[in-house]
């Protein structure tokens, strides 16, 4: 957060794994079997997150889904993309999370891939040849086994991990959710309107229409607070979901979770964050 990312030309529209980038399937064999130096294939993908990340998000999805500026600000590497995936709502479709823990029949990313009636747009990865049933049966076995993470090898210190949109990100209007993700589980009795803050900043920026360069790194002062409730996501407690009352017009915003002073925001052993996190994002108008 506040990481000096570069612009996301476009809005939160795809919540899947692959939007936004087609990918060129290299990562795979005909069979859905890992490809390896010379062609050959290192053995079947397998059905849990590792597998998944090394074999599909990073070699395929991740060409695009990178860095602050990803598409749809989801970044698909291994440090970010299953806390923007799993217990994550889908933007095409809010009532559905991009990846439901167990239930692999109603995760909006595995109707994507597989082309189901009903998805906005095309079936992932789009204009590419579709991924191998054996790929979409690993990541429905995985999300049936309750799309669990994969433990690091040595703790990261308790830190706000990535946001969407991500700083200096640019989306379309109208945009419902705002995700901060961690980098351990959140104490939830520590997320409310005094931990995490969503606010309409640099006012001048977005109602005379000046380039969102000469706002500068810091927005206007002047900021208004919008209505918004927080609450970690379903079945990932590393996420914190902010839901403003009324989707958030064009304008420039700032989130920001605090880290210091008494109930800061803390993990389950209570240790807070320690300082202040925020990230600032325009939204544009999608006419």
């Amino acid at each position: 957060m506040r990481a000096k990312g570069h612009r996301g030309g476009s809005a939160l529209v795809l919540a899947v794994c692959l939007a936004g980038c087609a990918g060129n399937g290299k990562g795979l064999d005909q069979n859905g079997q890992p490809i390896v130096s010379g062609g050959a294939s290192s053995g079947a993908i397998t059905a849990d997150f590792q597998s998944i990340q090394d074999n599909v998000f990073t070699p395929i999805c991740s060409k695009c889904h990178i860095g602050a500026s990803a598409p749809e600000g989801l970044q698909l590497d291994a440090a970010h993309s299953y806390n923007l995936l799993v217990g994550v709502p889908s933007a095409e479709d809010p009532s559905l999370l991009r990846v439901k823990p167990s239930d692999p029949d109603n995760s909006y990313m595995v109707r994507k891939i597989e082309g189901a009636s009903g998805i906005l747009g095309g079936q992932m990865p789009l204009g590419e040849t579709p991924l191998p049933q054996a790929t979409i049966d690993a990541i429905r076995q995985w999300i049936t086994n309750g799309a669990p993470n994969v433990a690091t090898a040595s703790a990261s210190a308790f830190a706000v991990q990535s946001t969407a949109p991500a700083d200096k990100a640019i989306v379309r209007a109208p945009l419902t959710h705002v995700v901060v993700a961690f980098t351990q589980e959140v104490d939830a009795s520590l997320v409310n309107d005094s931990t995490v803050i969503l606010e309409r900043v640099g006012e001048s920026c977005a109602v005379d229409g000046v380039d969102a360069a000469a706002c500068g790194d810091e927005p206007a002062d002047n900021p208004t607070k919008v209505a918004a409730s927080g609450v970690l996501a379903p079945l990932n407690p590393s996420v914190v979901l902010i839901t403003p009352s009324v989707p958030l017009a064009a304008g420039t915003y700032r989130v920001t979770v605090r880290g210091v002073g008494g109930g800061a925001m803390a993990n389950l052993n209570a240790v807070p964050l320690g300082s202040n996190a925020s990230a600032v994002f325009t939204v544009e108008s999608d006419q």
